[in-house]
């Protein structure tokens, strides 16, 4: 007799967490931009914060160097001694708060790693973490992937974080709050008295301060960036500290972030690097020694530039008819979309849309970021390019 065919049996299902993950909105539209260029459309690409800048040649040199002698095998997974003094010198010299490289910095691959890590090290299933929003998805997403919950938080019109936006929103559960100035998406930048009322206010509740510093040096009109561990006595044992070269020295390809904080975190972390993706690449670790303690000229004339270009793209949005307040740091112009017949938001995403199909001009709406209404468009991008952008708005209309 013929032998009867085994059944035929359904794969089991992806884990329950990647299946309600969204990929990021921002690398998401940035995709679909890509998309229409390859088919021969000019399209202007303002989604993904990446300066457009070389990075700087003393850096790269470093890295040619690093190859040269053979720095190329494995390093320790929470990176080589030689960075993590050169981010606790960084640290001390520009945040004024003294680490011990050995056990309270460790190098990870990429600020989002950083992130992630310390989202890994704190949470259990079904802690909280207060996300003020508008704000970067993937602080939101990262919580959720670890088992946690985001408690998105509104901030008030200048969005800027306020103690008085926490109030009543800590419980048993609540495990830090998230702290991002310089934001990504908004440029607001917080008030140095905010930043040390929040650390006090998360310290009186046994809550930890997780800071995104990213954006610190992109600072305009005088604004100030408030490290959370400086100004209040006991603060480096509550706040987490999470940095990257990437924007700081356009080096978003080279896959360096950090994080500072407390030793028995950041040991857990180092730990956990041990078993996911051990170091970073030691070439680029070596290139960020040279970014961290080499001449830091390239830092101010990056700046300055996308100064003049805040200025300019920011003016020309208002010119064109877009209501958008003047970001006083990081690289993104946040302007609002018209208001539908009833006075209600327009749907931000089907905006944008439109301006990519329409206009060619890609950016990301507002509804990434927990804000209906706006649309966030990164002027790290030429003059020239922000100057056609422009020019296409004007006669895309509204």
């Amino acid at each position: 007799m013929p032998e009867t065919a085994p059944p035929v049996r359904t794969a089991p299902a992806l884990s329950e967490r990647l299946q309600t993950m969204a990929p990021s909105p921002t690398i998401a539209a940035s995709a679909r931009a890509r998309a229409l260029a390859r088919e021969g459309k000019p399209v202007l690409e303002l989604t993904v914060g990446e300066p457009d800048f070389d990075t700087p040649e003393h850096i790269r040199e470093a890295a040619h160097k690093a190859i040269r002698d053979g720095k190329t095998r494995y390093t320790p997974s929470g990176g080589i001694p030689e960075l993590k003094g050169a981010v606790a010198r960084k640290l001390h010299r520009e945040n004024g708060v003294e680490y011990d490289p050995a056990t309270e910095v460790c190098i990870c691959n990429g600020g989002k790693q950083a992130l992630y890590n310390v989202m890994v090290a704190l949470l259990n299933p079904g802690d909280e973490v207060i996300v003020p929003v508008p704000t970067w998805a993937t602080f939101a997403d990262q919580v959720a992937l670890v088992g946690g919950v985001p408690v998105l938080v509104p901030m008030g019109p200048d969005n800027r974080l306020r103690v008085a936006d926490l109030e009543g929103r800590v419980t048993p559960r609540t495990k830090a709050v998230i702290v991002n100035s310089p934001s990504n998406p908004t440029g607001a930048v917080m008030h140095p008295e905010d930043v040390l009322a929040i650390t006090r206010f998360a310290m009186a509740h046994g809550i930890f301060v997780v800071a995104d510093d990213t954006y610190e040096h992109f600072l305009y009109d005088g604004a100030k960036h408030q490290f959370s561990a400086n100004g209040v006595d006991g603060a480096r044992d509550w706040v987490l500290a999470v940095n990257t070269v990437s924007k700081t020295y356009a080096m978003t390809g080279w896959r360096i972030g950090y994080v500072a904080g407390p030793s028995r975190i950041v040991k857990a972390i180092d730990a956990l690097m041990t078993q996911t993706t051990s170091n970073p690449s030691s070439i680029a670790q070596w290139a960020a020694v040279e970014a961290l303690d080499g001449p830091q000229v390239c830092v101010h004339e990056m700046v300055a530039e996308f100064d003049a270009r805040r200025q300019m793209f920011v003016s020309g949005l208002r010119a064109v008819g877009y209501e958008c307040p003047m970001p006083e740091g990081a690289f993104y112009a946040y302007p609002r979309i018209p208001l539908q017949a009833d006075g209600s938001p327009g749907d931000s995403n089907a905006y944008a849309m439109r301006l990519l199909n329409d206009a060619h001009v890609s950016c990301v709406g507002g509804k990434a970021f927990f804000d209906e209404g706006t649309l966030r468009m990164s002027y790290a991008a030429s003059r020239a390019v922000l100057q056609e952008v422009l020019d296409r708005l004007s006669r895309f209309g509204h």
